[in-house]
């Protein structure tokens, strides 16, 4: 099919949940591996992008952030 994967990379999210130590440089190492890892164990990668979260985060901010204020100001934990 014409289809593509979007295979998110976590690191911000990883950052948050204080993987590796919270260190942001080891977190995209790991990242790193672990495409390798998918790779290596014969993934076709003919129709998978490896998007990181930070990277696409940042580069649209203007939508991202006052989507996630929105969701985060009209819900909770117990409504959710």
């Amino acid at each position: 099919t014409n289809s593509t994967f979007v295979f998110w990379v976590a690191d911000w999210f990883a950052l948050m949940n204080d993987k590796m130590g919270g260190d942001l440089a080891k977190i995209k190492i790991v990242g790193q591996y672990l495409i390798e890892v998918w790779k290596a164990a014969g993934m076709d990668l003919t129709n998978v992008v490896f998007k990181w979260a930070s990277e696409e985060i940042t580069n649209n901010a203007d939508k991202y952030w006052p989507t996630m204020l929105d969701v985060a100001r009209r819900f909770n934990v117990t409504r959710i």
